[in-house]
């Protein structure tokens, strides 16, 4: 596990230290890794090409003493820097071996160069793991760069002044003096929807990210990309008993290749299905009590530490649990503040990052349970989208007249998940087709409050509605169409199973690697943890996506295969929980413990000088809020997160 950086002059010209006023002879190189040293802390490796640099920081996890990178092929033609994770590569090592190649370490990444050799950019079909690497192949003049297929390790890159730059996170390249850093309007407006910024966008204009399970060519000054995997989405008739016996054949499997480490393994356990059944399975391939981690909290509708202390107690683990309180949550947000560099407004950023430092007090390495819901169907939504046509049958005037003013007039109620917030959303939306009233649902500021909200007027404004949020991103719902209206074909019009499984292809496609994945990787990095997220093998993911929709969310009953096929290996009660979510009390300590850096950040002062928003549009919010007239946590905290990035990089 590493942080990769580089940059090539695309006119192919080499190098030259001489035009810097630097004391190294490694250009900009040092800057850039110094930059991303939270994701490395053990060694940096650095090096020129003519007009290529690579450098890295790495974290040891495989071949600790012979890992260091960069690493190179035999004759040295052929170089990589590498972040991740080969779980098949003991298996690879053979095959290269037996293709003819020697090999100098131990590491996966090494495997990787002579995979190049032989097969060229098809050399990641061989792959199974979660990366992100960049190759210099001198012989071409190629520089060649891809990244994972679920994209769970990132990668940024931007082309200026002829330079391309690329680094895992964008601090790196903006060490670069060549970088520019200006906001990029519609990835603010898209921000301010979704909570977080798709791929290919980022905050900052001409940096992008490579999307997952993408590659990109860098030859004779030509910048090209292309998608690599695309899996079979074609939903095949299985039994239930055939469906479960593959599921856990899979999960097992991508679980025993996961806990291959040089160093000390445990698993974050939430008390969640996902989190509880990677547990229970790893200790099984272990022949001592796995070491499991859990955080409590204060407020009781957001702690689920006695259901995890019951999982570890069921399974036999060493389990550690850690209360976070208020006062925890400002001092880790203003900590994790100095790694992160672009807003997120999931809150659940801040409790993962609590526990990656304290899980980083005993291992190196750590299971988690990302995944599940987007593949197996755990969300309240998906219940939600089955309950909206009924709410559309209503009479239109017994709706609008009668119900809608009747539920938004309950009290407001600032716990997690608590019945007047959950009601009050699915009213607001459900009327909507089903992909715009998703994105209300799981996102912030919708873009007609937009127009209010940003001091720009509507002609300025470049995302038209909802549907075109994802115009950009390629593939969004894995069937070759670029619009997310593409989501609902004609069939999912007459079909509430079929509409549910389209919703979750795109969160799988958006939701899962734009903003689960990077909170887990922001937040575990920062803190110097490798997590390993098994529901997200290839294997399974492809075996989850032909599963029939009716196994997946069954009536009203969520995640129903799953369930039924981890049953055996926990707690019964645990089966019936409903879920609850890794969170925070944010709506709570927006009007508490957190109100000074909302008064300072979202206060009238800043705001005017910012020139961005509208003082009095938030100034209301603010109000709404404060008093408890309105829950505006979600609008609030989106704005707050980008107002403290804002500060970093701007005042």
């Amino acid at each position: 596990m590493c942080g990769i950086v580089g940059y090539l002059n695309l006119s192919l010209k080499d190098i030259d230290t001489r035009d810097h006023q630097l004391d190294n002879q490694l250009d900009h190189l040092p800057a850039m890794c110094s930059s991303i040293t939270h994701r490395g802390p053990d060694e940096e490796g650095m090096r020129l090409f003519g007009p290529c640099a690579l450098g890295m920081t790495r974290l040891a996890i495989i071949d600790i003493k012979g890992g260091q990178q960069p690493i190179s092929n035999e004759d040295g033609t052929i170089w990589i820097v590498f972040n991740g994770e080969i779980y098949n590569f003991q298996s690879l090592q053979e095959k290269v071996r037996g293709l003819g190649h020697s090999l100098a370490t131990k590491s996966d990444t090494e495997v990787i160069v002579h995979l190049y050799e032989e097969y060229g950019v098809d050399c990641v079909q061989y792959l199974e793991g979660m990366f992100a690497f960049a190759i210099w192949d001198k012989n071409k003049e190629r520089l060649f760069i891809a990244r994972d297929r679920m994209g769970e390790k990132p990668l940024h890159w931007g082309v200026f002044n002829d330079t391309l730059i690329f680094s895992s996170e964008l601090k790196g390249i903006l060490a670069h003096p060549k970088a520019n850093k200006d906001i990029d309007l519609a990835s603010l407006q898209k921000y301010l929807a979704l909570e977080y910024i798709p791929a290919p966008n980022s905050m900052f204009k001409g940096i992008n990210k490579l999307p997952p399970a993408h590659y990109m060519v860098v030859e004779k000054g030509q910048v090209s990309t292309r998608r690599y995997w695309l899996p079979d989405v074609q939903t095949q008739d299985m039994t239930e008993k055939e469906a479960i016996d593959e599921l856990l054949r899979l999960l097992k499997k991508s679980i025993e290749l996961r806990l291959i480490s040089e160093v000390p393994l445990g698993v974050f356990l939430s008390g969640g299905i996902d989190s509880s059944c990677i547990a229970a399975i790893s200790q099984q391939f272990s022949s001592h009590p796995m070491k499991t981690f859990s955080i409590g909290f204060d407020d009781k509708s957001f702690d689920e530490s006695e259901h995890a202390l019951a999982v570890a107690k069921h399974i036999g683990s060493e389990h550690e649990v850690a209360t976070f309180s208020p006062d925890m949550g400002f001092e880790t947000l203003s900590e994790l503040w100095t790694i992160l560099d672009e807003p997120l407004a999931d809150a659940s950023i801040v409790p993962t990052y609590f526990l990656s430092k304290m899980t980083k007090k005993r291992v190196t390495v750590a299971l988690a349970g990302e995944g599940g819901d987007e593949l197996f169907g755990g969300y309240p939504t998906y219940q939600a989208h089955k309950l909206a046509p009924a709410w559309g049958l209503v009479p239109q005037g017994l709706r609008d007249g009668v119900l809608m003013p009747a539920l938004n007039a309950l009290p407001v109620n600032m716990n997690n998940l608590s019945f007047d917030y959950k009601v009050k959303r699915f009213i607001g939306s459900a009327a909507e087709s089903p992909v715009v009233r998703h994105l209300h649902w799981m996102g912030s500021i919708k873009l007609a409050e937009q127009e209010k909200l940003l001091l720009k007027n509507k002609k300025q404004l470049d995302l038209a509605s909802e549907a075109h949020l994802f115009d950009d991103l390629p593939l969004v719902n894995l069937n070759g169409k670029k619009s997310a209206n593409a989501v609902m074909d004609r069939r999912a019009a007459n079909s509430v199973h079929a509409v549910v499984n389209n919703i979750m292809r795109l969160d799988m496609t958006t939701y899962l690697p734009d903003d689960l994945l990077v909170k887990s990787d922001r937040a575990s990095m920062a803190a110097s943890l490798e997590v390993r997220l098994p529901f997200l093998a290839y294997p399974l993911v492809e075996f989850a996506l032909k599963m029939p929709p009716n196994l997946k969310v069954r009536g009203m009953t969520t995640k129903y295969l799953l369930k039924k096929a981890v049953a055996p290996y926990l707690p019964e009660y645990i089966m019936k929980r409903p879920k609850k979510g890794f969170g925070i009390p944010v709506a709570k300590w927006l009007r508490g413990d957190f109100k000074p850096v909302v008064d300072e950040l979202l206060g009238d002062s800043f705001i005017r000088k910012q020139g961005i928003f509208n003082t009095e549009y938030v100034h209301n919010m603010v109000q709404e809020h404060q008093s408890a007239k309105v829950d505006r946590r979600k609008e609030l905290w989106t704005l707050l997160m980008f107002q403290w990035w804002y500060r970093k990089f701007f005042v």
